[in-house]
């Protein structure tokens, strides 16, 4: 399964970034509609704010994982960025809830 994590500033409720993890498990290495939607989304978001827009991001990669973590003050191009990949995940994750969860988490309580 996917779990992907959202993260927002308690403070004020804007997005400030999110994690990754996991393999859909939906088909075969290759084959898996659901990793592939998952993984285009979530490094089109990431490329999208590091080229983007003129805010500073810390992104670690490593296998079947991806964080990004916007630096404060988030702007509001990257946090509509962040919105919209939360939109795209949460809808893939009504489609195949057994193969993608999506969860917020907050932030600086």
């Amino acid at each position: 399964m996917i779990r992907a994590e959202f993260y927002k500033d308690a403070r004020d409720g804007r997005l400030i970034g999110f994690s990754c993890i996991g393999h859909a498990g939906f088909a075969d290495s290759g084959r898996d509609i659901v990793c592939s939607a998952v993984s285009a989304l979530t490094l089109s978001c990431v490329n999208s704010v590091t080229e983007l827009t003129e805010d500073h991001a810390t992104v670690s990669e490593s296998d079947g994982e991806l964080s990004c973590m916007v630096d404060a003050p988030v702007g509001p191009e990257s946090e509509l960025l962040l919105r919209s990949l939360q939109l795209a995940l949460t809808t893939i994750a009504e489609d195949y809830p057994r193969n993608v969860k999506v969860t917020v988490k907050c932030l600086f309580d």
